[in-house]
């Protein structure tokens, strides 16, 4: 026999949170399912075919790395999503960038940047970036880096973590035992 119970609690508030739906007098009283039906939610993660986010996105031995100094190179062309890192040094001269543009064969769209507000040469620094974004590129779309300045170098590790149809690429080598 299914568990049942009757809570008289609920039932006055339904009938106080939507009081249109009693309109008689004395007001309708709304009558509760008698019988508990148990539901559960099956993800991958709880049935063991999945991994948590923070491992799916983990970097491994297929982490790319460039470095662009003084010039714009594509990065990644393959669709998907992408997890993205950087760290850029400044030599320490007025007017130096260093950005991440989604680029669709015809216009840029700057993703990330940053620049230089040095004053005079020599005051060298480190701009890092430690938290990892995701970038989405569509088939066609590349992502590049470049920086305007010899001296200024764009580190950049890339990830794929999905591809455009949003299934998880788990880090290279992984398997479920």
């Amino acid at each position: 026999m299914p568990f049942q119970f009757r809570k008289e609690a609920i039932e006055e508030d339904l009938n106080s949170n939507f009081p249109s739906q009693g309109q008689g007098n004395p007001p309708l009283y709304y009558s509760l399912s008698e019988v508990v039906v148990p539901t559960y939610s099956i993800n991958s993660v709880a049935e063991g075919s999945g991994l948590p986010n923070n491992l799916q996105t983990a970097w491994d031995f297929s982490t790319g790395f460039n470095q662009v100094s003084n010039t714009t190179t594509t990065l990644i062309s393959n669709p998907g999503f992408w997890q993205v890192d950087t760290s850029t040094f400044f030599p320490g001269s007025t007017g130096e960038y260093a950005e991440l543009d989604i680029f669709d064969g015809v216009t840029p769209k700057v993703i990330w940047g940053v620049s230089s507000s040095a004053s005079g040469t020599g005051s060298a620094r480190i701009v890092t970036v430690d938290t990892p974004f995701v970038v989405f590129l569509r088939s066609g779309d590349s992502l590049r880096g470049s920086s305007n300045v010899a001296g200024t170098q764009l580190n950049v590790w890339y990830r794929q973590i999905a591809d455009s149809n949003g299934t998880l690429v788990n880090p290279l080598g992984f398997s479920f035992a």
